[in-house]
């Protein structure tokens, strides 16, 4: 049975390894290179390519699994958030991963206790192994976004003076993708790619605030869009816009002053019980193994770790506030 339950690990293993490299060696073909080349040196793009041409090449390497994801609404989706994630993945080498961890988790838990309760747990845990990757994704999306809305103040700034030095707004934009730090740095390069392949600032704009969807790029992107409308001095708009950011930004610093004490109470609930489980397993270890070894542990275990997940997420969209 522990060589079955090797066996299995080392499977799922195999199948998350096989999906990583296959994502890398993708990323690193030659015409993905060029098209790097071009995303990264936004002067060297040719006029008259649009950007949907330079990113097309599909959600998978493997012809089958391409031709399956390749017009289906998931793909779309999940395209979109690796890319607000910032991450050099594809949507097929995405699933596959997903896909190995559930089997691994799947195939471990069974193997390890081939009766039908097991059946059931190894079915759990293979969902939240499943899952974990899609968590992992969403909270490197949630950061990057929050990375550009706490960057976008200053590029406002820059953008503001490059107007009042005279330079026309694409050169501002310009700017922020050359002087600035990433992310906010990559997502204006891709604007100014955007501008050079055909498009208008407007959809320049939008496409930017597609990727980042923060109330903050809204901003922005809304009032850079009016000026341009009804007309207005734009350097003053977006002085005015930078003032109102940075106000926001300072009420969301003291909210979440006054609401640490309650987010660290939340953590503290979550991984007490873990902490104390470790603490009992060294001082008594033979009571605490029946946890693990029979059937009503597995699933007191399962319960309770699915639960205190729960918990913890609960108490955090209650201390989510918006501004």
């Amino acid at each position: 049975m522990g060589i079955e339950l090797v066996a299995a690990l080392a499977a799922g293993l195999a199948v998350g390894l096989f999906a990583l490299y296959g994502a890398r060696m993708a990323y690193n073909r030659p015409g993905d290179a060029r098209i790097r080349r071009l995303i990264e040196r936004p002067a060297t793009v040719r006029r008259g390519l649009s950007w949907d041409e330079i990113r097309r090449r599909g959600p998978s390497s493997l012809p089958l699994l391409r031709n399956v994801l390749l017009d289906s609404a998931w793909s779309q989706r999940v395209t979109l958030e690796i890319e607000q994630a910032g991450l050099k993945m594809r949507a097929g080498e995405y699933l596959m991963v997903r896909l190995g961890l559930g089997l691994a988790a799947f195939l471990g838990i069974w193997a390890a206790g081939r009766s039908t309760v097991a059946f059931v747990m190894a079915l759990l845990c293979g969902f939240f192994a499943f899952m974990l990757p899609a968590v992992w994704l969403s909270i490197l999306r949630k950061r990057r976004i929050e990375k550009v809305a706490k960057q976008m103040p200053e590029a406002v700034v820059m953008m503001a003076n490059a107007l009042r030095a005279g330079f026309a707004f694409q050169h501002g934009i310009d700017m922020v993708a050359k002087q600035m730090e990433a992310p906010i740095s990559e997502e204006f390069s891709r604007v100014v790619v955007d501008m050079n392949v055909g498009s208008s600032i407007e959809e320049a704009l939008h496409g930017l605030l597609r990727r980042v969807d923060s109330e903050e790029v809204n901003m922005v992107v809304t009032a850079v869009l009016i000026q341009r409308s009804s007309g207005g001095n734009l350097a003053e708009i977006l002085e005015t816009v930078g003032e109102s950011m940075r106000e926001k930004e300072r009420l969301t610093g003291e909210v979440k002053t006054m609401t640490s004490q309650q987010r660290f109470s939340g953590t503290v609930l979550t991984f007490w019980p873990m902490l104390l489980l470790g603490v009992f397993s060294l001082a008594n270890w033979s009571q605490t193994s029946l946890l693990f070894t029979t059937n009503i542990g597995l699933v007191l275990v399962t319960v309770g770790g699915v639960l205190q997940v729960l918990g913890y997420y609960t108490i955090r969209r209650i201390l989510d506030i918006d501004i």
